[in-house]
């Protein structure tokens, strides 16, 4: 999520500044998402779909109160409410409840479109679209950042099949629905695209950071507008890489500053947001401790929050997205306002920063190589002023939210046109029982592998080991040592002591029982069932 798109702006237009609507077929559209707050895509989109195609839209949010609420509201679009949570194993279990009550709404106001965004959103609102039998169900995919974990993109891919098709909106994200087996015809690439009407360098003034810090007019400056997001923990709902670390990686940008320093020693660096909650604060206010470890408070300032974000851009000579995963972050937006970008080398950051053509594209998690690219546009204004107008261009042809809306509309078409009627009782009885399996399996999978096994094996456990069965094993034949000791040196010969051998007489009920033993160990693995099976069918 880039900043960008969660600036505070007058968002409700007249009538006369967009197009009216086309004439054709009016289709009701419901968009799902499990936020209140920021997701200014969403609101966008519906809008535009409503305002350019003449669509009546709706959206189901995860609450009543909040930001984009509030925007949804005031451009009179209707706010539906559903629980999309399902962060702990108790949660898990409560899934059914919780897709039978989306699928109860979806079925009453008989929507002809409903797509998803963002992961929590996404899970349970094509499993409940399914079940309610909406007739189009589709799921744009706001990034690669869950298909990059394993529990998360297990998860999808257990139910993408629910869908009617798959929005990724960069490439990367549907290289990876390939190579999990979805079939090329149900991927249909669609990007993010921001409103180019809030984002064209003419009709923006620069904000005066030089200024307000004291800087030189020609100070050479760099920045980066992104929130502060907390490190993410260790565990199997997050990418490796980005295991510890924060995932948009203003440390590797104040790690890479010495060596930038060392070329062009007046250069300053701005960072632009704020922390995003309380654990996003904490960050920030370790990013600002280790400014001061490297002693660069006169280099390296923190903006804070704006909401100019275009006048913003415009005042940088070079902006930079360092992220460890990403979808298009906030790339779009900077080349839109001609802005010179350098971006690491992941998720859909290369489909609009291309390399050498557009913008400079480093490796994450490489200080010196981000040092590398930045200084690369530093120290030659020309070639970096030529790749921000290509960008521009490049943008401006594919990127925005006037190609969005059109592509969706198009795809909305094509797809009611061969979709059977929807809501069918009898289709939805049966779902409702291939349901239950799926969900059984689903959270049977979870609490077995994702929450005990897994977990286990990171610890060190292996099945092989048994540490608890052997020290009880090692346990009893120390107590059975210890009586048959004690037993030897009280042994008198009794009735059941064989007088030949001096033994102990096995009962001919112990006998059989260890002949069947020793049949049962004669016999192959799995008994021969699976043959027999075959051969009756062979038959």
């Amino acid at each position: 999520m880039s900043l960008s798109q969660n600036a505070d702006a007058t968002d409700v237009v007249d009538s006369d500044a967009r197009p009216s609507a086309p004439p054709g077929d009016k289709l009701r559209i419901c968009h799902i998402a499990a936020t209140t707050e920021g997701g200014i895509w969403v609101y966008e989109q519906l809008r535009d779909l409503r305002d350019r195609f003449g669509h009546d839209v709706s959206v189901i949010l995860n609450g009543d109160a909040g930001t984009l609420v509030d925007r949804f509201k005031a451009a009179g679009i209707p706010v539906l409410v559903a629980d999309f949570e399902y962060l702990s194993s108790s949660d898990l279990f409560a899934l059914p409840k919780k897709i039978l009550r989306l699928a109860s709404l979806l079925r009453r106001e008989r929507f002809d479109i409903v797509q998803t965004h963002l992961f929590h959103s996404m899970v349970i609102g094509r499993f409940a679209a399914w079940l309610a039998d909406v007739p189009v169900r589709l799921s744009m995919v706001a990034g690669p950042f869950h298909l990059e974990a394993y529990t998360s993109k297990w998860i999808d891919g257990s139910t993408q099949w629910m869908e009617t098709a798959l929005i990724p909106s960069c490439e990367f994200t549907r290289s990876i629905y390939k190579s999990m087996g979805v079939e090329e015809d149900r991927l249909k690439l669609i990007y993010y695209g921001p409103d180019e009407t809030k984002f064209d360098p003419d009709g923006h003034q620069a904000v005066p950071i030089r200024e307000q810090y004291g800087w030189p007019d020609d100070t050479p400056l760099i920045g980066m507008v992104a929130y502060f997001y907390a490190e993410l923990g260790a565990n199997r709902w997050t990418p490796p890489i980005a295991h510890g670390r924060s995932i948009k990686c203003q440390a590797d940008l104040i790690n890479a500053m010495p060596a930038i320093l060392a070329r062009v020693p007046n250069a300053k660096l701005v960072f632009v947001g704020s922390g995003w909650g309380e654990p996003g604060q904490q960050h920030l206010s370790n990013m600002k401790n280790l400014v001061r470890e490297l002693g660069l408070d006169d280099s390296i300032k923190f903006f804070g929050y704006s909401s100019d974000i275009p006048g913003i851009l415009k005042s940088l000579d070079v902006t930079v997205q360092a992220s460890l995963s990403e979808n298009l972050g906030g790339t779009i937006e900077a080349l839109l306002m001609e802005c010179p970008i350098v971006a690491t080398r992941v998720g859909g950051l290369v489909d609009s920063v291309v390399d050498g053509k557009t913008g400079v594209v480093v490796n994450p998690s490489d200080p010196p190589d981000l040092a590398r690219g930045i200084l690369e546009l530093l120290t030659d204004r020309e070639k970096a002023k030529l790749l921000a107008a290509n960008g521009r261009r490049l943008m401006e042809d594919r990127f925005t939210l006037r190609t969005t809306v059109e592509k969706e509309d198009a795809l909305y078409r094509s797809l009611k046109a061969k979709a059977a009627g929807g809501y069918r009782l009898h289709v939805s009885a049966l779902r409702g029982i291939i349901g239950g399996f799926v969900c059984a399996y689903l959270a049977g999978r979870y609490w077995l592998f994702d929450l005990r096994l897994l977990p286990a094996l990171d610890a060190g456990w292996r099945p092989w080991h048994f540490h608890r069965t052997r020290s009880r094993i090692a346990g009893a034949l120390r107590r059975l040592q210890g009586r048959s000791t004690h037993a030897a040196s009280t042994y008198q010969p009794d009735a059941r002591t064989d007088p030949v051998s001096g033994g102990p007489i096995v009962s001919p009920m112990r006998m059989a029982l260890y002949r069947f033993y020793a049949w049962v160990g004669r016999r192959k693995l799995g008994w021969g069932i699976r043959k027999r099976i075959k051969d009756l069918f062979r038959q």
